[in-house]
């Protein structure tokens, strides 16, 4: 069984001041080993049920729980984890959602040297240093406005926001990448119908990469047990959906991953009732709380306690911007592979029935 939980899940709201990072975090450790692993924070805390936003409030409380990410038993190989920058996954979005649009017409993958990544890497670095960061952050804004809204009129709005930064750019070649959002305007409607709720947020995509994670890992289709979450009660029917994938590979270069995900059951629970997901909960919001010291630049000393006393013991992946911008830099110069963008289409269009079903139980959900 692997227990899941996450910190700091805000929907789509990328923009969070407050958690500006997300993060999901799983284990596959048994009740014993995860009492086992919490005995030194249990015999300081009265609490019926461990929350780190409780522990992290008490100097005792932190100690202990420093002690317990000390265990032996915690390892790269029981512990996965996925770092999100809420703010640059905006800008990954822009990018997935409207500049691949306009490249994937002019017969331009932009997934198969890493292009997705440099582009929004450039788009990230530029526009939070060197642009207008007012007029940059009211493009960001009014873009997930009009994810939520899915209406004509915000979609005009976030091109309107679009063109005054692009019109504020002096540099031809920095203006190439805000004139290739712009040229995706005469695509507004299509581009809207592919919109959804929770769309832009990272619960799905992190969520895929834990399962390819652990099938890797177990050679096996997985049991999964998460903390309740309204987001994975949504996503429920294009789980299932994604499980009917050919078992072939997808992607370029270090991306290239397995279509299908591996999963015979996802459950969900109060984490009042399992140690495992407390101890989730608990990794989980530690770990993020030192990602968001990062991201604030705050003084506080616990969050770096914590990093240090979990260095090399979690296998930790990050969506985060970089400065990495040539295929050699993102390691993707194997250029070998499958668009994963089409060979979804393509299963779509052979299944559509089962498609529509996954789209319906998200109604349904939402």
């Amino acid at each position: 069984m692997i227990y899941f939980d996450e910190a700091d899940n805000s929907g789509d709201n990328l923009l969070d001041k407050i958690q500006p990072v997300y993060l999901l975090l799983s284990h596959d450790f048994t009740e014993a080993e995860a009492r086992e692993i919490l005995k030194p924070l249990a015999s300081v805390s009265g609490a019926a049920e461990l929350h780190f936003k409780n522990v992290k409030k008490h100097y005792k409380q932190q100690q202990a729980l420093l002690q317990c990410f000390q265990h032996p038993l915690i390892s790269t190989d029981r512990v996965f984890a996925f770092a999100a920058h809420k703010e640059f996954m905006i800008t990954i979005q822009i990018v997935d959602k409207l500049i691949e649009h306009v490249l994937h017409k002019q017969g331009i993958d932009i997934y198969k040297d890493g292009t997705n990544i440099s582009t929004a890497n450039m788009i990230y670095m530029l526009g939070t240093k060197f642009w207008d960061r007012q007029l940059f952050d009211s493009m960001c804004q009014k873009f997930v406005q009009w994810n939520r809204t899915i209406q004509k009129e915000d979609g005009q709005a976030f091109y309107d926001a679009a063109l005054h930064l692009h019109q504020s750019i002096k540099e031809d070649n920095e203006k190439a990448f805000t004139g290739l959002i712009l040229q995706s305007a005469i695509y507004l409607l299509k581009i809207q119908a592919s919109f959804q709720k929770y769309s832009i947020d990272a619960t799905l995509s992190c969520f895929a990469v834990h399962c390819h994670h652990w099938s890797k890992k177990n050679q096996g289709a997985l049991d999964i047990t998460c903390d309740n979450s309204h987001q994975m009660t949504y996503w429920e029917g294009m789980i299932q959906f994604l499980t009917t994938l050919p078992d072939e590979e997808v992607g370029f270069g270090s991306r290239k991953h397995n279509a299908a995900i591996k999963v015979k059951n996802v459950s969900q629970m109060d984490s009042k009732d399992s140690i495992q997901l407390q101890l989730a909960d608990l990794l989980a919001s530690a770990i993020n709380y030192y990602f968001i010291s990062v991201v604030k630049k705050s003084d506080d000393k616990f969050p770096d306690k914590i990093i240090e006393s979990l260095e090399g013991k979690v296998m930790l992946n990050k969506m985060w911007p970089g400065l990495e911008i040539t295929p050699e830099e993102l390691d993707m110069t194997d250029t070998e592979g499958t668009n994963p963008l089409d060979f979804f289409a393509d299963h779509v269009a052979r299944n559509p029935s089962a498609f529509d079903k996954a789209r319906s139980k998200k109604n349904q959900n939402g």
